[in-house]
C-alpha cells in the first residue's frame, strides 16, 4: 500500500470512530439510566419488605428494638454526591454515622445482615420475627459511582413528608428535598417512592 491509501484508510477510519463514539455514549447513558432505576426499585421493595413486618419489631433503629436511636437515613456503598445548598436537600449528604444526633446507617445492616447500628440486630424469633434477608448483598453505588439513599426518618413522623428511594443521578448532585411531600425528582434525580401516606407512621 502507498502511503496515500493508507493515509486514506486511517482517515476513514477515524471518520467512522467519530461517528460512532456519540452513539456508543448515548446507549451508555441509558444503561446507566436503566440500572439506576431498577436499582431503585430493588431497594425500595426491600424496604416494603422490611417494613411490613413491623408488628414483631420496631424498624429502622440503631439497635432494632424500641430505646434505639431512629434511623434517619439509610444508604448503600459509594461516594457521597453533591447536595443542593438550598430547597431542603442538605440532610442528604450527611456522613454515616449509628451514634450521630441524626443516626445514618447502611442498608445492608438492616435489610441483609441484620445488624442495625453495626452491632444491635431484629428479633429472629416470635410470631413477627426479622425473615431477612430482604435484598442480595451487596447493595452496590449507583452508576455514577453515588450512593443510594433513604429517607426513613419519614417512616416514624407523624410529617406530611414522602418516604423514597434517591439517585444523584448524572449530574451527581440532589436536587430533590430530604423533606417533602409530594416527591417528584429534582433535575435528574431518580427516586423510587415507599410510602406517600401523610399520617401513618410505623411504630
Amino acid at each position: 500500500m502507498t502511503i496515500v491509501e493508507v493515509t486514506i484508510v486511517l482517515t476513514v477510519a477515524a471518520i467512522l470512530s467519530a461517528a460512532a463514539a456519540p452513539i456508543a455514549s448515548r446507549t451508555l447513558d441509558r444503561a446507566r439510566l436503566a440500572r439506576a432505576v431498577d436499582d431503585t426499585r430493588a431497594i425500595k421493595t426491600a424496604v416494603d419488605s422490611f417494613i411490613n413486618e413491623f408488628a414483631g419489631f420496631t424498624p429502622f433503629t440503631t439497635t432494632g428494638v424500641n430505646g434505639g436511636a431512629t434511623v434517619q437515613m439509610l444508604v448503600s456503598d459509594g461516594d457521597t454526591p453533591r447536595t443542593l445548598g438550598a430547597g431542603g436537600a442538605a440532610q442528604w449528604d450527611d456522613p454515616v454515622n449509628p451514634a450521630a444526633a441524626q443516626p445514618v446507617d447502611f442498608l445492608e445492616r438492616h435489610l441483609v445482615t441484620n445488624t442495625p447500628g453495626g452491632g444491635g440486630a431484629y428479633t429472629t424469633g416470635g410470631g413477627n420475627p426479622w425473615r431477612g434477608s430482604y435484598i442480595t448483598a451487596p447493595i452496590d453505588s449507583d452508576p455514577w459511582g453515588n450512593r443510594y439513599a433513604v429517607n426513613t426518618l419519614h417512616l416514624r413522623s407523624t410529617t406530611t413528608n414522602d418516604v423514597f428511594v434517591l439517585s444523584a443521578g448524572p449530574d451527581e448532585e440532589v436536587n430533590t428535598a430530604f423533606t417533602v411531600n409530594g416527591a417528584t425528582p429534582g433535575a435528574d434525580d431518580i427516586i423510587a417512592v415507599v410510602r406517600r401516606d401523610p399520617g401513618r407512621t410505623v411504630p
